[in-house]
């Protein structure tokens, strides 16, 4: 449920989301899809780091106090996937690197910068994001299989 007078799960103002789309030139329903959107690729580079246990990035954005410490976890995690991925290799064992759009980065960075709270909350939830289990696809399938099951039951 939104909280009234926020966005975004009730993280960013309607004030910020109105900078923002004055800066993108878009409306804010636009800003804030592409923001959701930036929050899930962020999340999903970070998720191939705790897939392989490690799990200092998404920390670090977790509990990051200031657009600085944001901006140095991100350039690190970044250039890490990049290089990683660019040699071939993997993270550990069978975890390919991801590298977030820069797409993602430029609008989180410049959220930091309009808003340091909404930022802020905005990366803390990339990395909550990326800890959170998936469900492994076998369970997916039971779980999709349970679903249609309590649908025909009704």
């Amino acid at each position: 449920m939104a909280f009234p007078g926020k966005c975004l799960m009730g993280l960013i103002s309607p004030t910020v989301l109105g900078v923002l789309a004055s800066k993108y030139g878009v409306d804010e329903r636009k800003i804030e899809e592409m923001l959701r959107e930036a929050v899930n690729d962020v999340s999903r580079m970070l998720r191939r780091f705790v897939r392989a246990r490690q799990y200092s990035f998404a920390d670090r954005l977790a509990n990051a106090a200031g657009r600085e410490a944001v901006a140095a976890a991100l350039y690190e995690s970044l250039r890490i996937s990049d290089s990683t991925l660019r040699a071939g290799r993997t993270l550990d064992e069978n975890v390919k690197p991801y590298v977030a759009k820069e797409s993602s980065v430029k609008i989180l960075l410049d959220l930091l910068d309009v808003d340091l709270v909404s930022g802020l909350e905005a990366v803390k939830r990339a990395a909550v994001l990326a800890l959170a289990r998936r469900p492994a696809r076998k369970e997916k399938k039971v779980e999709e299989a349970e679903k249609l099951a309590e649908g025909e039951e009704k």
